[in-house]
């Protein structure tokens, strides 16, 4: 049996129910389409945001969680930058990504793993939030 393997990514604020909801849905929906595959969902450990919601969701569905958090000790200038490429070097089928609006910041992570994932050729789909 094959890893389907999911990098989600996305803004610190990116929290809502409405939040939650939609990435269930997109996982479901990946998952449903995808059966037979063990379930690797993979994100940045950040504890909140969407990597609290990726890890959360997750747990609910019984799929494996890798983390690779930013070590600003070892990478103090680059260490989100590291960390994203270490996710994209690790091989993933899609990366489904949940930038702030906005007025909630740049999301400047989020951008830079999107970026990256393209450049691998990773399937990426962006879930803007809607303004409010």
């Amino acid at each position: 049996m094959s890893d389907l393997r999911i990098i989600v990514t996305g803004g610190r604020k990116r929290d809502s129910q409405d939040d939650y909801a939609l990435l269930g849905e997109r996982l479901d929906d990946i998952h449903e389409i995808c059966r037979g595959m063990n379930f690797v969902i993979i994100q940045g450990g950040c504890p909140d945001g969407v990597d609290a919601m990726a890890r959360r969701l997750a747990r609910d569905r019984g799929a494996a969680v890798e983390t690779y958090p930013a070590d600003f000790k070892q990478h103090p200038k680059d260490a989100v930058e590291v960390s994203n490429q270490t996710m994209v070097d690790h091989g993933a089928y899609l990366c489904l990504a949940f930038p702030n609006a906005p007025a909630d910041g740049p999301s400047l992570g989020t951008w830079d793993m999107i970026r990256r994932a393209v450049a691998a050729g990773i399937e990426t789909r962006i879930y803007p939030e809607a303004a409010s």
